[in-house]
């Protein structure tokens, strides 16, 4: 969902990619608009007032974000005082941004008919606007001044990080500072969730629901489905045609399937249970299933070239292959890599001699789902019959469990 990308700050620099995109539409909007005539605002129309600091004479874009994309809608002029006014209908609930440039823009929930008023400095829009008429922006203006506060206490927790770097006390500092970053980040989560409880009518929280804390989204389907599914409920009552609704119905829709079939998938992973047939293309491209290693005690070793806990692990494996192959150990290497270049240097760098197999889809491959799992490494023992010996355990558990069972 395009809300999910858009509320990571870090994932603007994409967006400056379309930079002139951005500034061809709005010399065609001008254009246009210089052709057409004024009107009275109607009672469904979204009104927009206000003054932005620095920005006179200034043409900025008003944006829709829908589910699936960022659409170029109007253009909002300054005028020499740093005021403007901007009427246009429209007929549901939705997000739009007030943009001066890709990294530089207010987001907005809207109604139709709601008159919002709003104030900024064309320097820093995010940092700097007000906002007043819209409960929905107004929640949205809240969430994006907690996230700010968030991001200033860990900006100083990582001047600690740096000035306590090679200090006799760092080990001990660094788990200090390691800890509160947690604490700031279940802060960030803590009050995202309690915006959605307050306001579970309100499209506002669909946003709420999607933001993230630098790189980590706070609320995620797998662990907080509840307020993915509350909300989605709520919602559905208030906003029953709605375009994001809708995306939101089928999200958690399609949740519950993927969780039934995980359920499944668990029941048959089961210890005992015959391992689930993988067949991928070898480093050749030719096809190797897992069952042509039966006889044999095998390490089925979910990787990727760019996991380093994963590059790490290849060299006790290799001395474990080396150690124990002749007595039927065998490892069938399945790599979650995206180009065979990648997976192909990182056999060679790190010296594999075992089975390797990779339909280089990356987590996407069928093989996360059949397996279940969300992290790698991940590991999976089975017996010389294909049963199930251990799941999810560490390269240095997995010796005692070869004495074991060879």
């Amino acid at each position: 969902m395009l809300l999910i990308y858009l509320c990571n700050s870090k994932n603007t620099t994409l967006i400056m990619n379309n930079l002139s995109k951005y500034i061809v539409f709005v010399v065609l909007l001008v254009t246009w608009y210089s052709c057409q005539t004024t009107r009275e605002p109607g009672e469904s129309d979204l009104v927009l007032t206000g003054q932005i600091q620095n920005a006179a004479d200034t043409i900025l874009l008003l944006e829709e974000l829908t589910p699936s994309e960022l659409v170029p809608v109007d253009t909002i002029f300054v005028d020499s005082d740093g005021n403007f006014t901007f009427s246009k209908p429209i007929e549901d609930a939705g997000f739009y941004r007030i943009t001066a440039n890709p990294a530089n823009f207010i987001t907005l929930s809207v109604e139709p008919g709601e008159r919002i008023t709003i104030k900024a400095d064309i320097e820093n829009m995010p940092a700097s606007y007000e906002v007043s008429g819209s409960p929905g922006s107004y929640i949205i203006w809240e969430i994006n001044k907690e996230k700010d506060r968030g991001m200033k206490i860990a900006d100083s927790l990582r001047v600690l990080y740096r000035e306590h770097r090679g200090t006799p006390e760092f080990p001990k500092k660094r788990e200090e500072l390691r800890a509160e970053y947690r604490n700031i980040k279940d802060q960030q989560r803590e009050f995202v969730m309690k915006v959605i409880d307050e306001n579970l009518t309100s499209l506002a929280s669909v946003l709420a629901l999607y933001q993230y804390f630098e790189n980590h989204m706070l609320l995620k389907e797998s662990e907080n489905f509840e307020y993915f599914e509350k909300l989605s409920k709520s919602l559905c009552d208030v906003y029953p045609s709605n375009k994001h609704v809708i995306d939101l119905k089928k999200r958690v829709h399609d949740h519950k399937r993927e969780e039934q079939q995980r359920l499944i998938n668990e029941k048959n992973l089961a210890i005992g249970s015959t391992a689930p047939e993988i067949v991928l293309p070898d480093t050749e491209g030719n096809p190797l299933a897992l069952s042509s290693l039966h006889g044999n005690v095998v390490l089925i070793d979910f990787w990727a070239a760019w996991c380093p806990p994963c590059r790490e692990s290849n060299i006790r494996l290799g001395e474990l292959y080396k150690k124990y192959r002749d007595q039927g150990f065998e490892i069938y290497g399945v790599s979650l890599d995206r180009t065979r270049d990648q997976w192909l240097n990182a056999i060679e760098k790190d010296n594999i001699t075992w089975y390797q197999v990779s339909d280089l889809r990356f987590m996407n491959s069928p093989v996360v789902n059949l397996y279940n799992f969300s992290e790698i490494p991940h590991t999976v023992l089975i017996d010389r019959e294909g049963r199930i010996i251990a799941r999810n355990f560490s390269v240095d558990e997995l010796e005692n469990l070869l004495l074991a069972n060879l």
